[in-house]
């Protein structure tokens, strides 16, 4: 009997036909015949085409924890972790296409790892979490649509570079409104002591 491949090396092979040939050649028969493995033996290394892709998608975010850093500042921080998560989305279009709500965990580490530093700045939990949640949101979807139009034709080098700069403002839109209800709250609070 062939010894099975380990189920890291099918998902590695995965999304590299994933990233080479687009949603459409992960298949079952397709990365079967590629690997020379039985469609069978790959379901029951990986499971079925929808756990495959589920799994891809934990795998490329818990590698994600490996980039987080926190920076001099607070701010710095946050915008350095939104780039990092949408860098890492656009590095796979396809597999980000491919992303559902039911991910939402796989982002959970790296999203704690921002609460982490937004509350050793002080700001407080309730304020962090809904802060950590949005930016967490909104990098995701913007990466999600922007895949998505980047790869209709027509883009000029003018247009990507504006959707660069438009998700690098709004970041910084949230964080300075983050930073600046934060300060109200300390002063709210110092009032009312």
């Amino acid at each position: 009997a062939k010894p099975l491949i380990p189920a890291e090396d099918i998902l590695t092979h995965a999304l590299d036909l994933l990233d080479s040939d687009g949603i459409e050649a992960l298949s079952v028969r397709r990365l079967s015949a590629a690997l020379k493995i039985s469609p069978r033996t790959l379901y029951q290394q990986v499971g079925n085409r929808e756990a495959l892709i589920r799994a891809l998608v934990a795998r490329h975010f818990a590698q994600l924890k490996l980039d987080f850093k926190e920076y001099d500042t607070w701010e710095s921080t946050a915008l350095h972790w939104c780039e990092a998560l949408r860098n890492a989305l656009r590095a796979h279009p396809f597999l980000t296409e491919l992303m559902t709500i039911d991910d939402r965990s796989s982002v959970t580490e790296y999203a704690n790892a921002l609460l982490e530093a937004t509350l050793q700045e002080g700001i407080p939990r309730p304020l962090a979490t809904e802060c950590c949640r949005g930016l967490a949101h909104m990098t995701i979807n913007h990466s999600i649509v922007e895949v998505r139009a980047l790869r209709e034709p027509g883009h000029s080098d003018a247009e990507k570079a504006k959707i660069e700069r438009n998700f690098l403002r709004l970041v910084e839109w949230v964080i300075s409104g983050v930073r600046a209800e934060a300060g109200g709250a300390d002063a709210g609070t110092n009032r009312s002591r």
